[in-house]
């Protein structure tokens, strides 16, 4: 079958979709992470091929694919590399838009639109993905992995077997502005931006932020962004009801505080072992 002109790159309507999801919640993302977040089924795919390499360019085609027909259409551009040498791709303003309709948010949802992460190697970006994807993690299909050999389907019955973990890509945000002055759309200068956002009632957490650490910055420097995490939360806002009360709750229907006495909602610190600081050798 011939593929179509608009969409050269031979991509499904579904890996399109797939990746414009990731994007619009990770803002910038690899083909591979994209894949393990859409389609983990592909990971048991390809498993007799020679080398590692040749393994991860055939689980991640489709994907790259889409990639690909998105940039061809304006909704995605070259990011750069990783350190490790794989293509990051990011979204254009009009791809921001496209991703926000595949999420069902609003453009103040979705943030404003990301940089070049890759110019410097996007080591903090690929923190942030991998902790969402340990967080979820996505469990293969197990329909789509039959008649692959023994060791692959037995690999991934594991994955299925293993507890679950908290939501899905739908359920996290990246890159969330918390405004201790200015606007959600246009937030003042030296406000908090939240690595991740979770929103997962299912799971017992109706808000988490997380911070997400490579081991690079002095404690006070973290320090410093749980005071800006405290001057958004003591922030007060009218809500549609014409009554103040902490702008937070103006954007997320948190119920009441069920964790102690605090008022605000909890951010959690995720440190991964990528710098030479003294506390990543503990």
């Amino acid at each position: 079958m011939a593929k179509r002109k608009e969409n050269e790159a031979g991509s499904s309507t579904g890996h399109r979709a797939d990746a414009l999801r990731a994007l619009g919640v990770l803002k910038t993302a690899t083909a591979d992470q994209i894949q393990r977040l859409s389609s983990p089924h592909l990971t048991y795919r390809h498993t007799t091929k020679d080398t590692a390499a040749k393994r991860k360019e055939a689980r991640t085609a489709s994907h790259r694919g889409a990639l690909n027909d998105l940039r061809r259409h304006g909704l995605s551009v070259d990011g750069g590399r990783t350190r490790g040498g794989e293509e990051v791709r990011l979204l254009t303003k009009d791809g921001l838009a496209a991703a926000g309709l595949e999420l069902d948010r609003g453009p103040e949802e979705m943030g404003g639109m990301p940089e070049s992460a890759g110019r410097s190697g996007a080591s903090h970006a690929m923190t942030v993905n991998e902790t969402v994807i340990a967080m979820i993690p996505p469990k293969p299909d197990l329909d789509l992995v039959a008649g692959e050999p023994a060791e692959a389907v037995a690999a991934a019955q594991a994955w299925v077997d293993a507890p679950d973990g908290i939501g899905s890509i739908t359920s996290y945000a990246a890159e969330v502005a918390l405004p201790s002055t200015g606007t959600w759309k246009n937030p003042g200068v030296g406000c908090a931006w939240a690595d991740i956002a979770l929103v997962a009632p299912e799971a017992g957490l109706p808000l988490l932020f997380i911070e997400a650490d490579n081991c690079t910055e002095d404690a006070s420097v973290i320090a410093l962004k749980f005071d800006k995490y405290m001057r958004h939360f003591h922030r007060k806002a009218k809500d549609t009801d014409g009554q103040d009360k902490p702008m937070w709750r103006t954007r997320w229907s948190a119920p009441d505080p069920q964790w102690g006495d605090a008022t605000h909602p909890p951010v959690l610190l995720v440190f991964n072992q990528v710098g030479s600081g003294p506390r990543c050798s503990r």
